[in-house]
């Protein structure tokens, strides 16, 4: 190992190289080395025409992460987890066709550094079968520029299955932890989330390539509990140590001892959140899940389902979890997402990937765009921009239950919540049930053929998905059919003869059944 200043990052990268990095939020990403890859092509044009791979969300929405990559000329291809959570820059940058943008789900992203490092030729996986995943249907493509078939479909034991493809080459894996000692071992002591540093060094390994580590201090060989080297130090070539301000535990929080496990505090109060139709439709969701489940939540409206369950004293009832590799606790929200306070355990972002994909998540809770008519659904592409999916379509794809929440139409809805009752007083100027979705994201049918119980709660009205399409199962009081749902979807869904109210509980401020719902047989 040698240790270098980070100034001289950018003159290890060749032109035309491959670059993978971990990162989420800004946790576990080496930001100081990418600013000085941007400083130095905007002072020298070198590094050039490089390519991307990417896991997650990496940025504070902003400025930082990885829209330091985001000038022509600096970046040609990218494939990541994520779009519009690496910030504005990389969205317009995606949208104006300046790099090929390629977005793959994220727990492929997080597998496709194992099958780098083992030289296998890629993943095979079932996930994003019928989406815009599969070559019929857009191969990944974010944008005009991706023009090369990445994703490949391929027939196994008489099934179909999506091959990602793995990369030839990468010239360059930039990792980070907290410590390194002299021989360059790794320890991630500080650090909130585990997102395959040791994975992503073999990977580069494997293929001829160099390792480069950000860490916040050098400390004397010997000195790191074996057991706490996350990567050997006969894997990384270079080290760095990081200023401070550009080593952030999260993208909002600088360092917060509790997601990193060092220390536990106090959460029997959790401020309620404020009584509206976001907590209203949080309510319904965790009506569908039970004693014992393990779950996973999404970010938006989904995120208020663990403090209503917190409200009703339901928390301990099940297990939730998040993509980085959190299980047990509380996760927390926005710029922190992904760490947990006081959770029971953090591990691999690749393990907890393998626990979705395989079934283990027995309910998952997300946000949706549109919906199409068989139960189709865009979470990715918003307003022909690119959102991107992360784990959207590991959670959707390998949840025994699945409910999608978002509000039923979208543009300055306005509502009224009085008396148990539910009142429209202005329309959203768009729909979000329509006959032709921008991109799927999810796939009705491919859920239906394994099995799977899939829920749409809106404001106003329950789905449930059928062979026959999407039927409607309930209606909040006070809402009209015709005229607040049947009017405002662009098809007609199969209505239930046993059309029934929502539970009017939950339309009003207090309300105390959640667990009576969740302990029932």
């Amino acid at each position: 190992m040698k240790l270098i200043p980070s100034s001289l990052v950018p003159s290890l990268i060749p032109d035309g190289g491959t670059i993978l990095s971990t990162g989420i939020t800004l946790g576990g990403f080496a930001e100081e080395a990418f600013m000085e890859i941007e400083r130095s092509f905007l002072e020298t044009g070198r590094p050039r025409g490089l390519t991307q791979y990417w896991q997650a969300s990496v940025g504070d929405m902003q400025t930082r992460g990885f829209s330091h990559m985001c000038h022509e000329g600096l970046l040609v291809k990218a494939v990541g987890g994520h779009i519009a959570g690496c910030g504005k820059a990389m969205t317009e940058f995606c949208r104006d066709n300046k790099a090929a943008i390629y977005n793959w789900p994220q727990g492929v992203c997080v597998a496709l550094l194992h099958a780098i490092a083992a030289k296998t030729p890629g993943v095979v996986t079932k996930i994003g079968l019928k989406t815009f995943m599969d070559p019929r249907h857009g191969g990944g493509r974010m944008n005009a520029a991706a023009t090369e078939d990445l994703i490949e479909l391929v027939e196994l034991g008489g099934e179909e299955w999506l091959l990602y493809k793995a990369p030839k080459k990468i010239d360059v894996a930039i990792i980070r932890g907290t410590l390194a000692d002299e021989n360059g071992n790794i320890s991630m002591r500080k650090e909130g989330y585990k997102l395959g540093q040791l994975a992503a060094a073999e990977a580069a390994r494997a293929t001829g390539g160099i390792v480069i580590c950000q860490v916040e201090r050098i400390v004397k060989a010997g000195t790191l509990n074996p057991k706490e080297v996350e990567v050997p130090g006969i894997l990384v070539d270079y080290v760095y140590t990081a200023k401070p301000e550009y080593h952030w535990q999260t993208a909002k929080s600088v360092y917060n001892p509790v997601f990193s496990g060092e220390v536990r505090v106090p959460l029997d109060h959790i401020p309620p959140v404020p009584f509206d139709v976001k907590k209203v439709m949080a309510r319904r969701a965790a009506m569908e899940l039970r004693k014992g489940f393990i779950v996973n939540l999404g970010v938006g409206t989904p995120e208020v389902v663990s403090a209503v369950a917190g409200e009703e004293g339901c928390s301990d009832l099940f297990t939730l979890t998040t993509e980085a590799g959190g299980i047990g606790g509380v996760p927390a929200q926005g710029n922190d997402f992904g760490c947990c306070w006081n959770g029971e355990a953090v591990i691999e972002t690749a393990g907890i990937f393998d626990m979705y994909d395989g079934g283990t998540l027995d309910a998952g809770c997300l946000g949706f765009l549109e919906v199409g008519p068989n139960g189709d659904l865009n979470s990715s592409n918003r307003g022909g921009l690119g959102v991107g999916v992360g784990g959207f379509m590991n959670i959707a794809g390998g949840a025994k239950h699945v409910v999608f929440i978002s509000a039923f139409t979208a543009g300055k809805t306005q509502y009224a919540l009085e008396n148990g009752r539910l009142a429209i007083l202005r329309e959203g100027a768009q729909k979000k049930f329509v006959n032709q979705l921008k991109q799927i994201s999810f796939s009705g049918e491919v859920a239906l053929d394994q099995g799977k119980d899939i829920t749409y709660v809106t404001e106003r009205c329950v789905f449930k998905l059928t062979r026959a399409g999407l039927e409607l199962v309930e209606i909040a009081p006070g809402v009209d059919l015709q005229r607040d749902i049947l009017d405002q979807m662009e098809f007609r869904p199969v209505i239930s003869e046993n059309l029934k109210s929502m539970p009017p509980e939950i339309f009003q401020e207090k309300w105390g059944g959640l667990k009576a719902c969740m302990t029932k047989e």
